[in-house]
């Protein structure tokens, strides 16, 4: 569950930001307290003063932060932050373009749920679940990550669906498989979560249709050895989807088809190993026997990764 406590609030966290915050907060409680004649000891009053601008200011900075003109109705997802050399794997998201996401499922934006075509705002709500279940499954499920089992993912599909992709989520590790889940290979992630930026919005389809369209982007953080790795980007590979999900009802349509299905889909990777690729595992770029370690990433990609932004054509892998 997301943590709403003040105290890790993201801004309250960032030493830089606090430092001018309570410097602001300071000066402001001062001068109100200098106004004020009560008898009564300016201690308390001061440090009340202190905790409401503190408060103000990062409701202000927050809503300064964070644009609505990109994505309707709701915040627009974390910019990606500029990035630089050195691997710390105790803190492997750092310098990186992700260093601001959120973990996991979180860093995936749902608007409200508003009535859409045949849907009820409740019903709309209910598919938004739906859908950021099926990414959680297919992104971060722990039998995904672990043993590239689909079953997780499965479960979540309409009846027909899941007979159609039964094949492929069951079968063993080959391309077709890693188009719907995260594949890892022998090299392991660290234990920290994925982070994740991205958010979903909802259109009409046919009669008893609604298309979910999920724009979202994952970073995972690899183990390596000492010598290994060069800067964070060798680590912490992108998987980038632009993806459909189609909700039907029923009727119109029939019981088996009623539920959760694939529409159209895209994806981008970047830093990440281009053999292991062709395989559809994902594993870190400094594994890469194709090629040599690229080093750092460049600043100017971070757009890449944006959801808001289009779709690359290519990755790193061509």
């Amino acid at each position: 569950m997301e943590d709403r406590r003040l105290e890790t609030h993201p801004d309250l966290m960032d030493p830089n930001w606090r430092e001018h915050a309570e410097v602001d907060a300071w000066l402001g409680a001062k001068k109100q307290a200098s106004r004020r004649r009560s008898r009564v000891s300016g201690g308390p009053v001061f440090v009340l003063a202190l905790i409401a601008l503190v408060v103000a200011a990062v409701v202000v900075h927050r809503v300064q932060g964070r644009g609505v003109n990109d994505v309707p109705g709701f915040g627009q997802p974390p910019k990606a932050a500029p990035v630089s050399g050195g691997v710390d794997l105790n803190r492997p998201y750092d310098r990186t373009p992700a260093a601001n996401w959120r973990e996991g499922i979180a860093g995936v934006l749902v608007p409200p749920g508003r009535a859409v075509g045949d849907f009820t705002a409740g019903e709309v709500d209910a598919a938004y679940r739906t859908v950021t279940e099926a990414i959680a499954a297919a992104r971060l499920g722990s039998r995904a990550l672990q043993y590239a089992d689909g079953s997780e993912l499965l479960r979540l599909l309409a009846p027909n669906e899941r007979v159609r992709l039964e094949p492929v989520l069951t079968s063993r590790l080959k391309v077709e498989k890693g188009k719907y889940l995260t594949l890892i290979g022998p090299h392991r992630l660290l234990q920290v979560s994925p982070r994740m930026t991205g958010f979903l919005t909802s259109k009409a389809g046919e009669k008893g249709e609604l298309v979910v369209h999920a724009s979202y982007t994952t970073a995972y953080a690899f183990d390596a050895h000492p010598g290994e790795a060069r800067s964070p980007s060798d680590i912490v590979p992108f998987v980038r989807d632009e993806q459909d999900y189609v909700i039907r009802k029923a009727p119109p349509f029939a019981e088996a088809d009623a539920g959760l299905s694939f529409g159209e889909g895209a994806g981008y990777h970047s830093h990440m190993a281009c053999d292991a690729l062709k395989a559809g595992i994902l594993a870190p770029q400094y594994s890469d026997k194709s090629k040599p370690v690229d080093g750092a990433l460049a600043v100017d990609e971070v757009d890449t990764y944006d959801p808001t932004k289009p779709l690359p054509s290519t990755g790193n892998c061509g």
